[in-house]
């Protein structure tokens, strides 16, 4: 046997030749919006030389070199497929911004996810949502639902981060109210709410003025109302800060 051949297993090789598949038929449905597609794939049939190798777990398999005899025989036979099937088939998908490559997951979760077919955030939460899918029985492992919606809800939060663009102050009544205005001052909606989370969405958002808490009395995308005794308005530059979430924070000092 050649000592430089690498051993593999058969889901590897699988995974590796459906995902060259997968990009060639995308790269298909593309280009057949632009020019039709006159032709077919015909049958292809690929016959490997191998080695079979199993270590009591896993099967794996060293590819023969030319010459070498005793080697099992595998094949692989690969159908064809029309153009209009093509069409049909395929699902392009359009880039919305949240790819599952982009949040900050670890690499085996994202491999997992792909391997059930979950490419996109949107694939996530239509599956896990909408279809109210158990992803521990199809990834065969335990899923860390809090570490997997934190994730992603940083990662919509960070797409769409808070800005603040006015500040104003008003007194009466022995009360005082600031309301700030602005964009995704409130969480953000496509987060995903279903899932378990690190903390409950519900108490937010909090505000402190000077490190003592504020009544926060509404709460939208453009607008934020706080209300605080007028008395702990000192005349003075002040620390305001408000959590929107668990994943956004605005800090600003106010003067009065």
């Amino acid at each position: 046997m050649n000592p430089k051949n690498r051993p593999w297993n058969l889901n590897s090789f699988l995974d590796s030749l459906i995902e060259e598949l997968e990009d060639a038929h995308e790269m298909l449905s593309v280009k057949g919006l632009n020019r039709k597609l006159s032709y077919m794939v015909q049958d292809v049939a690929l016959d490997l030389q191998l080695f079979p190798e199993f270590d009591g777990d896993k099967v794996y398999f060293t590819t023969a070199k030319p010459g070498e005899t005793g080697a099992a025989k595998l094949s692989v036979k690969l159908g064809s497929i029309r153009d209009h099937q093509i069409r049909e088939m395929a699902e392009l998908e359009y880039d919305d911004g949240f790819h599952i490559d982009r949040v900050n997951l670890p690499e085996p979760t994202k491999k997992e996810l792909k391997k059930i077919g979950i490419q996109s955030v949107r694939e996530l939460r239509d599956t896990i949502e909408n279809r109210q899918v158990k992803l521990d029985s199809a990834l065969k492992q335990t899923v860390d639902y809090q570490q997997l919606a934190a994730a992603v809800n940083k990662f919509y939060r960070g797409q769409q981060p808070p800005a603040v663009s006015k500040a104003s102050l008003t007194r009466g009544n022995g009360k005082a109210v600031i309301t700030l205005q602005g964009e995704n001052l409130a969480d953000v909606p496509q987060s995903i709410k279903n899932l378990a989370t690190a903390q409950s969405l519900k108490q937010f958002p909090t505000a402190t003025l000077d490190g003592e808490k504020v009544e926060v009395i509404s709460a939208n995308i453009n607008e934020l109302k706080l209300q605080l005794e007028e008395n702990q308005i000192k005349g003075k530059t002040q620390q305001l800060k408000v959590a929107l979430d668990p994943y956004a924070v605005i800090s600003m000092n106010l003067k009065s």
